[in-house]
């Protein structure tokens, strides 16, 4: 774009090679010319890069003729041959026009994935609230889906729960209803031997101990036996008629199919009659009241000694049918004599030592369990749920290890169970206790496996939610760091009120009553920076003015914009403050870019040589048009300041007399201030305004005597300055009042300056050491 000027305004623009029909002159001239429109612009304000003889780019790259004519026809101008040189997007240019392939793109990718990482975590540190944001969001993410995960998961492990409990408890209820229906026969049983009077006469007919005794001591599987002759009492053929007949009977009527497989009746506890595959026949006559077997003698004291409530059962255990090995329970139940009437039994029966009345025997059932179990389909119905189960009594029993037949038996508590149900545990199963005529059964059903009662897609969901946390995270965490870098470059670049009144859509003019305006301009330089190509020129210009930046943000001073190789700050605008302190900081600051730029050399060992202009008064500020919007300041303040920087010599501070007027206001510090003289007159001629008193800012301390080394003065370090002890003690916990530097030691100064120490060093003061500093004269002032 052709680059115009309005008066008080410091512009920027960019520079293009021009046509043949413009031209641009960056010689030592004010106006602009336009070679093609006959339209010519004549400049009377202030310009910031190129209204002045000793523009660094015309020194650098050529001598009279412009620029651009100097760099016409070669094609290696932009070239940087720096070895240093990184530059990622001129290498994939570079690449792109060159064509070259193979490993290069990936290299490129690779140096971009770098950057951007580096880049990104960067502005991480910066910003501190992006981590706390990011973490907050990935806790909020992941609580409310950890929330809806585990309110599904804990939903369906209660209906799994429920489930379990709902199939063991009618399970249990099963089988207790079962059992309880298979124990009916043996009640039957007992009323219809006590009132049919069948079998009346067969404790009579046997006789107490030992009438018709056989044998003793007969060793059978389990222990030994004492047994009785039952021959012509118990296979009478009407007694064996009536047995089967009343056993076929009450079999029938329960309708059990075959579930009761065995019964058999004890009159005066001896072995009588057995029924078993649908035929009565005569028993072992086993006395059971006098055997030592343990099993046996174990039964008759539970029912007629210690007079047992209810049923009296025993199981399971394995026996041998003629279908296999099975799982049987066996139940036992008195039968009692009547106290009254001729045919009662008024004896006493010695039933393992001990004298029972009223004792007629016992009669007693076989059960098959397995057969029950097989029955009533349940592995099967858990296997449907996918569950395991165990299914057992609460007590233990009372029993031996020997069974009714002297078999030995094993002794179980679990009455049924399923493959794995030695996996259950508490964590993974519930319990339903079951009353029965077996006592108390209890059913632990649950779920084997790594998950227990939680769903198989808990852990992934747990995971996916997560990982879904984490990458929202990771989203939140791009979107602020891109908000907060557009924030930051925003933020350099315009003021804060001057954002918010364009993003509202408002007009940014603002007036300001007192400011400081400082500028900088790069005059000369030694070396052979002559022969430096525009790219060196742009990174030695980048690498200058970034320090320059970082002593504008520690003096507080407000970079106003960078044209060219001028340079322009303000104090008292944006951020108000009083005369003096915008002066003072401007001051401090410009007094500070001359000893940075003093020490300052380029890679190659080249030095920069600058002026500075200060000037103080009002202005006015604000932003015009929209597009590329800038923050500029307006008025005379401004061209003065200008005209202090553009008059001003080589590493000198020139300072019109309204600032310097300020800056001896200033209560914290005192400036070291000499009166310009140009032969003998005071002051320099300004275009316009005539012949104008100005100042040479030299130095600044906390107050007069800092400004000389004495004895029990302190020097600063790192920074070097000087100060009494009384500002020592004054500023000891603040930071340097002359550079704003952080103080990392203060060493005290304890050494006499000599006048003469080297004939052939002809210095005011000598370099003297301080011992116990280890420092001198010199290297402190």
């Amino acid at each position: 774009s052709d680059p115009s000027y309005t008066k008080g305004t410091i512009a920027s623009t960019t520079t293009r090679r021009p046509t043949d029909s413009t031209t641009i002159s960056l010689a030592s001239t004010n106006s602009i010319s336009r070679g093609s429109g006959g339209n010519n612009t004549t400049n009377t304000g202030t310009s910031a890069s190129y209204a002045t003889s000793t523009n660094i780019w015309a020194k650098l790259l050529g001598g009279n003729e412009s620029v651009w004519d100097g760099l016409d026809g070669r094609d290696d101008v932009y070239d940087d041959h720096n070895d240093d040189h990184d530059d990622l997007i001129s290498t994939k240019s570079r690449y792109e026009n060159e064509g070259i392939c193979g490993t290069a793109p990936l290299k490129i990718c690779l140096m971009g994935a770098w950057y951007e990482t580096r880049h990104f975590f960067e502005t991480l540190g910066k910003h501190p609230v992006i981590i706390v944001v990011s973490l907050a969001v990935f806790g909020l993410v992941c609580g409310l889906g950890m929330w809806a995960v585990e309110s599904e998961r804990e939903a369906f492990v209660k209906d799994r729960m429920d489930t379990a409990k709902f199939v063991a408890r009618e399970t249990a209820e099963y089988f207790a209803n079962e059992f309880r229906r298979s124990m009916v026969p043996l009640y039957a049983l007992r009323e219809a031997i006590q009132y049919s009077k069948n079998f009346d006469a067969l404790p009579s007919l046997i006789g107490n101990y030992p009438t018709n005794l056989q044998a003793e001591n007969v060793a059978i599987l389990g222990g030994d036996m004492t047994q009785r002759n039952i021959t012509g009492v118990c296979d009478q053929p009407q007694v064996l008629a009536d047995w089967k007949s009343m056993v076929t009977k009450i079999s029938d009527e329960h309708d059990l199919n075959g579930l009761i497989f065995r019964y058999r009746l004890w009159p005066k506890n001896v072995a009588c009659l057995e029924f078993k595959g649908g035929e009565a026949m005569m028993d072992s006559g086993m006395d059971a009241s006098y055997s030592p077997h343990p099993f046996w003698s174990q039964v008759v004291i539970d029912i007629q000694v210690d007079r047992w409530n209810g049923l009296h059962v025993f199981g399971p255990f394995e026996a041998k049918l003629p279908s296999g090995v099975a799982d049987v329970f066996c139940t036992h139940i008195p039968l009692w004599t009547s106290t009254t009437g001729e045919n009662a039994f008024k004896d006493v029966v010695k039933v393992q030592g001990t004298d029972v009345q009223n004792v007629w025997g016992f009669t007693m059932l076989y059960l098959n369990w397995s057969a029950m179990k097989e029955r009533s389909n349940m592995y099967e119905r858990f296997e449907n749920v996918n569950m395991e189960f165990e299914l057992f009594r609460e007590e233990e029993p009372r029993l031996g290890d020997v069974g009714p037949k002297g078999l030995p038996t094993k002794e179980m508590t679990k009455l049924a169970w399923s493959e794995q149900a030695d996996k259950l545990n508490e964590g993974n199963s519930v319990e339903v206790k079951t009353e029965s005529l077996h006592g108390i059964w209890i059913n632990r059903v649950g779920v084997v496996g790594d998950n227990g009662w939680n769903p198989e897609w808990w852990p992934t969901a747990v995971a996916c939610v997560v990982v879904a946390s984490f990458i929202l995270m990771v989203l939140t965490a791009m979107t602020m760091v891109k908000s907060y870098l557009h924030k930051d470059l925003v933020n350099r670049m315009l003021p804060k009120q001057a954002i918010r009144k364009l993003q509202r859509g408002q007009t940014v003019v603002e007036k300001y009553n007192i400011v400081t305006v400082f500028f900088a301009d790069i005059v000369g330089y030694t070396g052979a920076a002559g022969s430096m190509r525009p790219a060196q020129v742009m990174k030695m210009l980048n690498e200058l003015y970034t320090e320059l930046d970082k002593l504008a943000e520690k003096h507080q001073v407000y970079k106003v914009e960078t044209v060219g190789n001028q340079y322009m700050v303000v104090a008292g605008a944006p951020e108000r403050v009083t005369g003096r302190v915008s002066a003072q900081r401007v001051a401090l600051f410009a007094l500070d870019a001359i000893n940075f730029v003093s020490k300052y050399q380029t890679k190659e060992g080249d030095k920069i040589l600058i002026r500075a202009g200060m000037a103080s008064g009002p202005t006015v500020a604000g932003v015009v048009g929209q597009a590329m919007p800038r923050y500029c300041f307006f008025g005379e303040t401004v061209d003065f300041a200008s005209k202090m920087e553009s008059t001003s010599k080589k590493m000198k501070i020139q300072v019109s007399e309204m600032t310097y007027r300020l800056l001896l206001d200033c209560v914290n510090l005192k400036f070291v201030m000499t009166k310009r003289m140009e032969g003998g007159i005071a002051g320099v001629e300004i275009k316009g305004k005539g012949q104008q008193v100005t100042f040479w800012i030299e130095k600044a301390s906390p107050c007069e005597k800092c400004f000389e080394l004495a004895t029990g003065s302190f020097a600063l370090v790192p920074c070097g300055h000087i100060m009494c002890a009384d500002c020592n003690e004054k500023y000891k916990m603040l930071p340097c009042p002359t550079c704003r530097c952080k103080v990392d030691d203060r060493v005290e100064w304890r050494g006499k300056p000599t006048k003469i120490v080297d004939e052939s060093v002809e210095v005011e003061h000598a370099p003297v050491f301080d011992e116990e500093a280890g420092l001198t004269s010199e290297t402190m002032l």
